[in-house]
C-alpha cells in the first residue's frame, strides 16, 4: 500500500502541470515527468532531497511479481521531452525494448528520451537511431550495417534497424503541444491507488503456489518472534542471500559451495534440509514430530502435508 500511494506522487507530477509545488519541483530537479518514468538512480544527483530520491526510487518491480510504475502509464507523444525512447509506451501498448529487445540489449543509451532521438534541419525533421543506440552502439554494430551486413548476425540486426526506422517515420512531433499520460490500469485512464494494489495483490496470487500462500498467511499469525516470522517468510518467496540466489542474479561469488560440509552448492533444500550439518539438527527435530515426518523442502512448503503427516503420529502441529 505504501508504494501505491508514493506512486500517487509520481502521477499527479506527470499531471498536474499548474500546481505550484509542481513548478517548483520543475525549477529545482529539471525535468521531472522524465525522472520519474525513469525511477532509475542514474537519473538522480548527490544533493537531491531524500523526498526525492524516495519518489523517483519507488516503484514495482519483478520481485514484486508485476511490472512497474512506466509500464503502466501510455504516453501521448507530442514533443517528446519527458517520455523514455526505450522504455515508455508511446508507440502503443509494448514498449521498444519489449518490440526489439536485440537492439535494446545493445544500446548504450538506455535511459535517451524521445525527443533526443529527432533531428531539425530547417524545420524538418528526422529520426537518428545513433543517440537511442549510442555512439558506442553503433560502432560495436558495423560502419555499414544498414547497408552491407556482413553476417547472419549483422543481418538480423539491419532488418531490425530497417523496422524501427519504418515505425518511427510514421509519426510526428508536434512542436506546440506537451506529452500527456493516461493510466493503463483503469478504464477512465486516470490514476487510483486501488488499480495498483487490486493488480499487486492479484499477482502474488498467481505468482506464489497456493500452498506457500496458505503457509505464509498460518505463519504471519503464529506466535513466534518477529524475527523468526521475517526469516520465514524470506525463506519461502526465496529472498534469503543464499548463494545460488546471488549468483542467479549476477552477483560474482568466488565459491557457490556450502559453508557447512563444501561438498554440495549452497541453495535452499540443501543448506536447509540436505546438508549432513543440517540433517543432524533436524534428527535432533524429528522426535518432537513423531519418528516417521522426515520431510523434503516442497513437503515442508506444504503444510498441508505436514499437518496430514503429523496426525497419523498424533502430533498436534499449529
Amino acid at each position: 500500500m505504501n508504494k501505491s500511494l508514493l506512486l500517487k506522487w509520481k502521477w499527479r507530477i506527470l499531471k498536474e502541470d499548474n500546481a505550484i509545488w509542481s513548478r517548483f519541483l520543475l525549477l529545482r530537479y529539471r525535468n521531472p515527468k522524465f525522472k520519474v518514468l525513469a525511477s532509475s538512480g542514474e537519473v538522480l544527483n548527490r544533493d537531491d532531497s531524500s523526498w526525492w530520491k524516495d519518489i523517483i526510487l519507488n516503484d514495482f518491480k519483478k520481485e514484486d511479481s508485476v511490472d512497474g510504475f512506466n509500464d503502466w502509464v501510455i504516453c501521448d507523444f507530442k514533443q517528446g521531452n519527458t517520455i523514455l525512447f526505450w522504455h515508455s509506451s508511446w508507440l502503443g501498448d509494448q514498449t521498444l525494448r519489449e518490440s526489439f529487445p536485440l537492439l535494446f540489449d545493445l544500446s548504450t543509451n538506455k535511459l535517451c528520451k524521445v525527443s533526443e532521438a529527432i533531428s531539425w534541419n530547417n524545420g524538418v525533421f528526422s529520426w537518428n537511431l545513433g543517440v537511442p543506440m549510442g555512439i558506442d552502439g553503433l560502432d560495436s554494430l558495423g560502419p555499414n550495417l544498414l547497408h552491407q551486413p556482413t553476417n547472419g548476425t549483422s543481418m538480423a540486426i539491419s532488418l531490425l534497424m530497417r523496422d524501427l526506422k519504418v515505425l518511427l517515420d510514421r509519426i510526428t512531433p508536434n512542436t506546440v503541444d506537451y506529452d500527456d499520460f493516461h493510466w493503463k490500469l483503469t478504464s477512465n485512464g486516470v490514476f487510483s491507488v486501488a488499480s495498483v494494489s487490486s493488480l499487486v495483490s492479484n499477482s502474488k496470487d498467481i505468482a506464489w503456489p497456493s500452498n506457500t500462500i496458505k503457509l505464509l498467511d498460518v505463519m504471519w499469525k503464529a506466535n513466534i518472534p518477529k524475527k523468526v516470522k521475517i526469516f520465514s517468510w524470506r525463506f519461502f518467496i526465496k529472498r534469503l542471500p543464499l548463494k545460488d540466489l546471488l549468483a542467479y542474479r549476477g552477483i560474482n561469488l568466488t565459491s557457490l559451495d556450502c559453508p557447512f560440509c563444501s561438498y554440495h552448492p549452497e541453495s535452499s533444500e540443501h543448506l536447509f534440509f540436505q546438508c549432513q550439518i543440517t540433517k543432524t539438527v533436524w534428527e535432533k527435530i524429528y522426535p518432537w514430530l513423531g519418528n516417521d515426518l522426515e520431510f523434503s523442502l516442497e513437503e515442508f512448503k506444504s503444510f498441508g502435508c505436514i499437518q496430514e503427516k503429523a496426525k497419523k503420529s498424533n502430533i498436534r502441529v499449529n
